[in-house]
């Protein structure tokens, strides 16, 4: 399978089986563990969602701690909140917010399922002969304890190993030789470590997308002039500064002229000729377009190039490294507000030179890509604030 970016990627955590009921029910289990607030976007492409954990006493807490570690694991910040640590402050990358909020209730629902595997087994033990004596001797209250340490125990062990790579996964050796319900860390452990998946790729496209479509301004911080300070309306027209050129990144196209010519008018596929008209839209007042070529990196509009046959796949394609390298001699390496109008592996490789670059075509297939470029032609002035002002136009 492949993102709907066009990058290679599985989807774990969302094959539920057959049949819409069996769905449905799976989609509301999902609502029982997390409770998002509406993203607030900021004007740098970064976002916050605020996270509301459901359930009830220690186990709501665990899943706090486990949202907390999936969080992590996609490189935001996250602050618990709330007077028991039951909540969540998250902020980083928008999309990668996005991406979190559709992922997270999924692993929280996996982490669940595998703890349960592990309490199985202890179900098994306590009815097995070879350790009824053990059991017997514990009051019914203790044995509802035990068992509910031990898959507390499980579950926060299987969280531990889905939220690192898998090859520094440290699951303790069972040892034949103690109690198996004392190694609680080692049985969920190993169970976690055998269906280990990536928890970056649990997250839905379309889901993603919902997030960063509902997405609503962040209420900027009120200023006040300092005591005895008088603040002007003229001042501020004069001291108040310009809003940054942005850079807009697009993809190059296998269709080509059949002659030498600038890089603005070589390409000619439609998918590059509706990026460049929305990327002239955004650059109206000012900025700089880049177009990427996976031969030759980032070219600008009035560089010649001869025609060629090279994609990404070919030996000899441009590194992220060279990327840099050429962004550096643009000048353009530091820029603050850089725009990828690009699928795919251009926005991969792209995002790696300038990690806070808006991605507005990010998890969308090919007709809505072209739908949203189509939507920033026309209306560039919705964008300029906002990442999703103006996606309900696509």
């Amino acid at each position: 399978m492949r993102r709907a970016d066009g990058t290679a990627a599985h989807r774990p955590l969302s094959d539920v089986g057959f049949g819409a009921e069996r769905a449905e029910r799976y989609e509301a289990r999902l609502k029982r563990y997390v409770a998002a607030s509406a993203m607030e976007m900021e004007p740098s492409g970064h976002a916050t969602v605020h996270l509301d954990l459901l359930g009830v006493g220690a186990r709501r807490a665990d899943r706090a701690q486990a949202a907390l570690a999936v969080a992590e694991r996609f490189g935001l910040q996250v602050t618990l909140t709330g007077r028991r640590n039951t909540g969540a402050r998250v902020h980083g990358e928008a999309e990668q917010v996005a991406r979190l909020v559709a992922a997270l209730p999924r692993v929280l629902h996996y982490a669940e399922e595998l703890a349960s595997s592990a309490a199985r087994m202890y179900g098994r033990w306590t009815r097995s002969r070879a350790h009824s004596a053990y059991f017997a001797a514990l009051e019914p209250a203790q044995r509802r304890a035990h068992a509910r340490e031990f898959r507390a125990a499980a579950y926060r062990s299987a969280v531990k190993v889905l939220t690192g790579p898998l090859e520094a996964a440290a699951v303790p050796e069972y040892d034949p030789g103690r109690l198996p319900w004392d190694q609680a860390e080692a049985v969920a452990g190993a169970i976690a470590e055998y269906g280990w998946v990536d928890v970056r790729d649990a997250y839905i496209p379309a889901e993603a997308v919902r997030v960063l479509d509902t997405a609503v301004p962040s209420a900027p911080a009120p200023r006040s002039p300092g005591r005895g300070q008088l603040v002007l309306l003229g001042d501020l027209r004069h001291t108040r500064p310009r809003p940054a050129r942005p850079v807009v990144v697009i993809p190059c196209s296998g269709a080509k002229l059949d002659r030498p010519a600038p890089a603005g008018d070589l390409y000619i596929g439609p998918l590059h000729t509706l990026a460049r008209q929305a990327a002239d839209a955004l650059v109206a007042g000012g900025g700089t377009v880049l177009v990427l070529s996976a031969l030759h990196g980032l070219l600008t509009l009035d560089e010649k190039v001869e025609p060629y046959d090279h994609t990404w796949k070919d030996p000899g394609s441009v590194t992220v490294e060279e990327l840099r390298a050429q962004a550096v001699r643009l000048g353009l390496a530091d820029a603050p507000d850089v725009v990828l109008l690009t699928p795919g592996e251009y926005t991969r490789r792209a995002s790696a030179v300038w990690p806070g670059a808006r991605t507005p075509l990010a998890h969308l297939g090919i007709g809505k890509q072209r739908g949203r470029l189509a939507a920033l032609r026309d209306s560039p002035g919705a964008y300029r604030h906002a990442q999703p002002a103006y996606a309900a136009a696509a």
